[in-house]
């Protein structure tokens, strides 16, 4: 990522000053607080330049990751999702994001208004990365502080439970397991996924999964109780046109 990411206000969506916040920071009338919007603009923008290659970089908005979304994931060589923290954000729901993607991403960057980034450096682990994004001369700015490592827990289980079931089924054949079959639960094949597909393999399997649905990450349930059809696309209407792009392999380069 560039060393200094920025973008030029537009007027139509120039920051409203939120007297709360300032008030909560110490701050005078005059300090303009970074939204989430804000920020996602710069980041989006700023991704957008460096993963460009259409045969394998995807990059999707609220990338629903089990009990959570990540606010931007981006999916090619590598699972890597940043989350978003602007100076109207509070970090309530920190621990439960972290908890979620620490079983699913092989990075995490948490992107982090000035209110709040010394606070959140103590709360994340060493692995996540961290950018602090803050107004300079009327545009946002983000400031990398520390590069996303790999994730040294990932969780077979919860990497199973991104595959829909029709997918965890497929996997299995496909590594020569046949016991598990269609009429097992969803649960059932997913934790039969988890114990008989390695970690990084089954990374693989979800990247290409998720690539091949355009993006998404959610398994909805269409009806509660049939387990032949657990799941149904949430993939966004305009993604339909590009199945090229959509069912693209995976980048062998990682993200960095």
């Amino acid at each position: 990522m560039n060393d200094n990411a920025s973008v030029t206000l537009d007027p139509k969506h120039a920051p409203r000053y939120n007297p709360t916040v300032a008030k909560r920071a110490g701050k005078s009338g005059k300090q303009l607080v970074t939204r989430d919007s804000d920020i996602r603009r710069v980041l989006l923008a700023d991704l957008g330049q460096k993963y460009n290659d259409p045969q394998h970089d995807l990059i999707v908005e609220e990338f629903g990751c089990n009990t959570a979304r990540a606010d931007v994931a981006v999916i090619n060589g590598s699972l890597h999702a940043f989350e978003i923290k602007s100076d109207s954000d509070s970090l309530e729901r920190l621990p439960g994001q972290m908890e979620a993607y620490r079983g699913v991403f092989e990075y995490v960057t948490l992107v982090c208004g000035h209110r709040l980034i010394e606070r959140a450096r103590t709360k994340v682990p060493d692995w996540w990365g961290l950018q602090k994004a803050a107004y300079k001369n009327g545009q946002v700015v983000l400031r990398p502080i520390r590069a996303a490592k790999p994730n040294p827990s990932q969780d077979a289980l919860a990497l199973a439970g991104m595959l829909w079931k029709i997918e965890a089924l497929a996997c299995l054949r496909k590594y020569g397991h046949r016991v598990v079959t269609s009429k097992n639960t969803a649960g059932e094949v997913s934790r039969a996924v988890a114990e008989y597909i390695r970690v990084d393999i089954l990374t693989d399997e979800v990247r290409q999964a998720i690539k091949a649905r355009g993006g998404s990450g959610f398994a909805k349930r269409t009806v509660p109780d049939d387990d032949l059809c657990t799941t149904e696309s949430i993939v966004p209407l305009a993604h339909s046109s590009r199945l090229d792009w959509l069912l693209s392999v995976q980048s062998p380069c990682h993200l960095r």
